[in-house]
C-alpha cells in the first residue's frame, strides 16, 4: 500500500498560527528596547550638556581673566613706558583685589630672559613651561592643571612702547565655574581624581571640590562600589542610595604623573527607574503569559517530529567519526501510514553511510600512497629530501627546549658514476639500494637516513653526545662499506665519502647544516675518498673561493680575456720546429696576468673549466690557420686537456665538428694528458684515447715521473709522446738521481717506439746531454719562452727560417 505524502510544511502550519502570538512578545520587547534607548539618550544627552557646559564656562573664565589683564595693561598704559616696573607694582596692588573678586590663587609676571618681575609664590614648572610657550607663540596660552586642586592657567603676552614683551600668567579656581555648571545643567557636579594607574575602582576616588558634598560622599566612599573607572567613562554608572538612584558620569580634565582628575556629573533618576521599572514588569507578565501558552501549544504539535530530528542530529555524528557500522544500527525510520521529509531525509542519510563508508576506505589508501610519494624514497624506501627538511627543522627547534646538538651526516658513494656507466641503471639502482640497507645497518634507532638525491644520503644523528661520538657512527658507516657488494654475479667495490656538520646554535639554519656537511664531504672525496670530514669554516672559505673564481672565469671568457701562449718544440737533432705547446694565459683587468697554477686546480672539475678548455681548443684551430699561411705546414700544437674535459662524452663531437669546419688534420694537434687524469680510471681513459685516436689525434702524457709512472698502464695505453717534466731536467747536471731516472725513462720510451721530449731545458749543457742520450724533443728557455698568441707571427719572422731555428745550440 503506498503511503500518503504530507509534507513538512503542513505539519508546521499549526506553529505559524503560534508565530502570531510571538509578534506580541516582539512588541512587547521592541518597547523595552525603546525604553532603553530613551534612558541611553537621556545620560549621553546630560553627558554631552555637561561637557558643553564646561567648555562654556571655561571659555567664559578664560576670556573674563584675559580681557582683565589687557584692560590692566591699558589702565596702567603699559604701551607709553620703557619696562615694566610700574605694571609689576600696581600687579602686586591689585593681587588681593583678583584674589576676592576673580578667584585668582596665583600671578606671576615674568620678562623675555625669564625673570621674575612679580610673583605670589615661586613659579612651578607646568607654569614656567607654559609661559615659554607663550613667548614662542606670541599669543595667550590656555591650561588646565590639577594638583591637590583643579586651576586653570591663563598666559597673556604684553608688549611696552620698546617692543619688549612680558607674559602675565594666572591660576584661577573653579570653585565659580563648578557652581555655574551646576545651575545650568540641574545636576550636582563634582571634581574627582584618581591614581594614574590601570584597573581603578570607583570608590577610590579623592575630592577636589563638589557643588554637593554630602552626596558625593555618599555615592563615592559609602557605597564602596568596585566598577573599574574605565567602564564609567564608556557607560555612566547607576547607584542606589536612601535619597534615591543617581547616575554618574566622568568626564576626563587633567593628567598628571600621579592621577588623572575627572568631573563628575551627577543626575537624580529616581524618577525615570520608577516608571521604568513598572512598565518592564508589565510587559515582562505579559510576555510570560505569551510564551507558557506557545510553548504549550508548539510541544503537542511539533514533538513527534522534533524527537525524530533530534534523533538523526544526534546519529549523524556518527558518519564524521567513522562509525558506520553504529550508525546503521539505530532504528530511525517511522512506522506510518504516510512519509514525509524526515523519511526521505532518513534513507538518504542510510545510502550515504555506505558511500561514505566506501570513499573513506579509497582516501585512506590514496592518502597512504600519496604520503609514501611525498615523503619517501619509492626506490631505497628511506625517507627523501621532503622528510629530511621536516625533521632536521623538528630537531633545530628542540635546541633550546632540551640543551641539545644536531649532527648531519652527508654521504656520497665514491666512484657510483662508473657502475651506472658499465653495468646499466639496471644495476645503478639495486646498488643503491643495498647502499641504502647498509646505512640503516649502520646506525641507531634514535638516527634517521634519508636519501637526498642520486647516491646521496644524508643522517641525522639523534642524541649524540658530542663530535667524537658522530665520528664513530660515520667510522661504521664507512667499515660498512669495506665489505663489497654482491649483486647477482656482479662484486662491486663501492666507498663512501663523508661530510660532517655539527651544531649547537639555536638560529642555524637546516639549509645551512646540509650545505655544511655537502662541503667537508667534497673535501672527504678530494682527499681521496672512503673517509669523513669535519666542516670547519676555512672549507667553506675555499668554496666561496672556488664560486668566485667560476663566476670571474665565465666574465672572462664573455670578455675575451684569456689568450694563449705557444712554447716552441725543437727537434733536439737539427734544430727543426716540430710543434708548439699552447699554454693558458688569464689578463685580469684587477690582478693582471694570473698564473694557470693558481686557477686551473681550483676550478678543474667545474662546468666553466670545460667550456675554458673547449675555447682553447678553438683558439689552437684558429692559430694554426694562421701558422699554415706563413709557411709552416707540417707542425703540430700540443693541446692540454683537464681531466673533466677529458671524460666530457661531448668531447669527440666537438673535435671532430672543428676539423670539419677548419679543413684540417687530426694530425696536426696533440692531446696531452697528465698521470693523474688517466689513473683515475684507466678502462674509461682507454676508451676515450682509442675514440680520438680513430680521428687522427696523437698524444702525450705530460710531466711523467711526477705521479702514477707504471709501465703497466702505458703499454696499455695507445700513446705517442712522453714529456719528461721539467723538475727532473733542472737538477740532472747536479743531481745524478735525477740524471739516472731522465736516462732511464729515455731508454723505457726508446724501447717502446715512443716518442721524448724534454721540458723546462734551459742551458747547452742540458741539451746537450739530452741530445746525446736520444731525447727527440727539446722544450725549454734555452729556445724560447712561451710566446704570446699577438706576438706569434713576429716571432715566427724572427726567430725561424725554413721551418728550423736560425741559432743552433752549441
Amino acid at each position: 500500500m503506498k503511503k500518503v505524502f504530507i509534507s513538512v510544511p503542513t505539519k508546521l502550519l499549526l506553529l505559524v498560527v503560534g508565530a502570531l502570538l510571538i509578534l506580541s512578545t516582539g512588541f512587547s520587547i521592541m518597547s523595552l528596547t525603546r525604553l532603553n534607548q530613551e534612558f541611553e539618550y537621556y545620560q549621553a544627552e546630560n553627558k554631552q550638556q555637561g561637557e558643553i557646559q564646561f567648555n562654556i564656562q571655561s571659555a567664559n573664565l578664560r576670556d573674563q581673566i584675559r580681557t582683565w589683564i589687557e584692560s590692566f595693561s591699558d589702565v596702567v598704559r603699559i604701551k607709553e613706558q620703557t619696562d615694566f616696573t610700574m605694571l609689576a607694582k600696581e600687579l602686586e596692588q591689585q593681587f588681593d583685589a583678583l584674589q576676592l573678586n576673580q578667584n585668582v590663587e596665583n600671578v606671576w609676571l615674568v620678562d623675555q630672559k625669564e625673570n621674575l618681575l612679580f610673583s605670589s609664590i615661586n613659579i612651578p614648572d607646568y607654569a614656567a613651561n607654559t609661559v615659554k610657550a607663550t613667548f614662542q607663540a606670541q599669543e595667550p596660552q590656555y591650561q588646565l592643571f590639577c594638583q591637590f586642586l583643579c586651576e586653570q592657567l591663563i598666559t597673556v603676552p604684553l608688549l611696552n612702547k620698546r617692543g619688549d614683551m612680558v607674559v602675565v600668567a594666572m591660576t584661577v579656581s573653579l570653585v565659580d565655574m563648578i557652581y555655574a555648571i551646576n545651575q545650568s545643567v540641574k545636576s550636582d557636579i563634582a571634581i574627582v581624581s584618581y591614581a594614574n594607574k590601570s584597573k581603578r575602582t570607583f570608590n577610590r576616588a579623592q575630592f577636589v571640590s563638589a557643588s554637593n558634598t554630602q552626596l558625593v560622599k555618599s555615592l563615592f566612599v559609602d557605597q564602596a562600589n568596585q566598577t573599574y573607572v574605565e567602564e564609567v567613562l564608556a557607560k555612566g554608572l547607576q547607584l542606589d542610595i536612601q535619597s534615591g538612584n543617581y547616575l554618574v558620569n566622568l568626564l576626563p580634565l587633567a593628567i598628571n604623573s600621579e592621577r588623572n582628575f575627572y568631573m563628575a556629573i551627577i543626575d537624580d533618576v529616581t524618577a525615570f527607574n520608577v516608571q521604568f521599572s513598572e512598565y518592564r514588569r508589565q510587559f515582562l507578565l505579559s510576555s510570560l503569559l505569551i510564551f507558557v501558552t506557545l510553548a504549550i501549544l508548539v510541544y503537542f504539535v511539533s514533538s513527534p517530529f522534533t524527537r525524530r530530528l533530534l534523533l538523526l542530529s544526534n546519529v549523524l555524528p556518527l558518519l564524521a567519526r567513522k562509525e558506520f557500522d553504529k550508525f546503521r544500527q539505530v532504528e530511525m525510520k517511522k512506522t506510518g501510514l504516510v512519509t514525509d521529509e524526515l523519511d526521505i531525509l532518513t534513507d538518504a542519510s542510510l545510502e550515504l553511510s555506505y558511500e561514505l563508508e566506501q570513499l573513506n576506505l579509497e582516501v585512506e589508501q590514496k592518502t597512504k600512497e600519496l604520503e609514501n610519494i611525498a615523503m619517501y624514497d619509492l626506490l631505497t624506501g628511506l625517507p627523501n629530501r621532503n622528510m629530511l627538511n621536516y625533521q632536521l627543522r623538528k630537531a633545530i627547534v628542540n635546541l633550546s627546549k632540551y640543551n641539545q646538538n644536531v649532527t648531519v651526516l652527508f654521504l656520497d658513494l665514491d666512484d657510483f658514476k662508473k657502475v651506472n656507466d658499465s653495468h646499466g641503471h639496471s644495476e645503478g639502482d639495486k646498488l643503491l639500494i643495498e647502499a641504502a640497507n647498509r646505512v640503516r645497518l649502520s646506525i641507531r634507532n634514535v638516527d634517521i637516513a634519508c636519501r637526498f638525491g642520486g647516491d646521496e644520503f644524508v643522517v641525522i644523528l639523534g642524541q649524540v653526545d658530542g663530535l667524537k661520538q658522530a665520528q664513530e657512527i660515520a667510522d661504521n658507516i664507512l667499515a660498512q662499506f669495506k665489505e663489497p657488494i654482491k649483486l647477482g654475479s656482479s662484486i662491486f667495490y663501492v666507498s663512501t665519502s663523508i661530510g660532517i656538520a655539527y651544531s649547537e646554535a639555536e638560529l642555524v639554519k637546516a639549509e645551512e647544516l646540509i650545505s655544511h656537511a655537502d662541503i667537508a664531504m667534497y673535501e672527504a672525496k678530494d682527499g681521496g675518498g672512503a673517509q669523513y670530514h669535519v666542516y670547519h669554516n676555512d672549507m667553506y672559505q675555499r668554496v666561496a673561493q672556488r664560486v668566485m673564481l667560476e663566476g670571474e672565469v665565465r666574465q672572462a671568457l664573455a670578455k675575451n680575456q684569456f689568450s694563449l701562449s705557444l712554447q716552441p718544440q725543437i727537434c733536439a737533432k737539427n734544430n727543426k720546429l716540430s710543434g708548439f705547446e699552447a699554454l693558458l694565459r688569464w689578463q685580469h683587468p684587477e690582478r693582471g696576468m694570473v698564473s694557470p697554477d693558481d686557477f686551473i686546480p681550483i676550478l678543474e672539475n667545474s662546468e666553466h673549466m670545460i667550456d675554458l678548455g673547449y675555447w682553447v681548443i678553438r683558439r689552437c684551430f684558429e692559430l694554426l690557420i694562421e701558422m699554415r699561411k706563413k709557411g709552416l705546414t707540417d707542425i703540430r700544437i700540443a693541446i692540454n686537456l683537464s681531466a673533466g674535459q677529458f671524460i666530457d662524452n661531448n668531447l669527440p663531437h666537438y673535435l671532430q665538428s672543428l676539423l670539419t669546419e677548419f679543413e684540417v688534420s687530426a694530425e696536426s694537434f696533440e692531446l696531452e694528458l697528465t698521470e693523474q687524469t688517466l689513473v683515475k680510471d684507466i678502462d674509461r681513459a682507454i676508451e676515450m684515447m682509442e675514440n680520438l685516436r680513430e680521428l687522427g689525434f696523437s698524444f702525450a702524457i705530460d710531466d711523467f715521473g711526477t705521479g702514477y709512472s707504471s709501465l703497466a698502464y702505458i703499454k696499455k695505453m695507445p700513446v705517442d709522446v712522453i714529456k719528461i717534466d721539467k723538475s727532473f731536467v733542472f737538477g740532472m747536471l747536479e743531481n745524478y738521481a735525477d740524471y739516472q731516472i731522465i736516462m732511464s725513462t729515455i731508454a723505457m720510451v726508446k724501447n717502446l717506439g715512443l716518442q721524448v721530449i724534454a721540458e723546462g731545458v734551459e742551458s747547452s749543457a742540458q741539451l746537450r746531454s739530452l741530445t746525446e742520450n736520444g731525447c727527440d724533443t727539446i722544450q725549454g728557455y734555452y729556445f724560447s719562452k712561451p710566446v704570446p698568441e699577438v706576438e706569434l707571427l713576429e716571432f715566427i719572422d724572427t726567430k725561424l727560417t725554413g721551418g728550423y731555428w736560425k741559432t743552433k745550440a752549441q
